[in-house]
């Protein structure tokens, strides 16, 4: 069984799509929803764009 995630955007290093099940923490901000997460590709900690 395949578990599908979408994703949550993307990494500002190397473009690469970040799934939502990559995300380690949300968090509230005067603009909204803010969050950090690991990219795939290049195993950085970054905010998804």
């Amino acid at each position: 069984m395949q578990h599908h995630s979408h994703a949550v955007g993307c990494c500002p290093h190397c473009d690469a799509p970040i799934e939502e099940r990559r995300v380690l923490i949300t968090y509230e901000r005067a603009g909204g929803e803010a969050m950090y997460a690991t990219c795939p590709e290049c195993t950085d900690v970054v905010r998804p764009e």
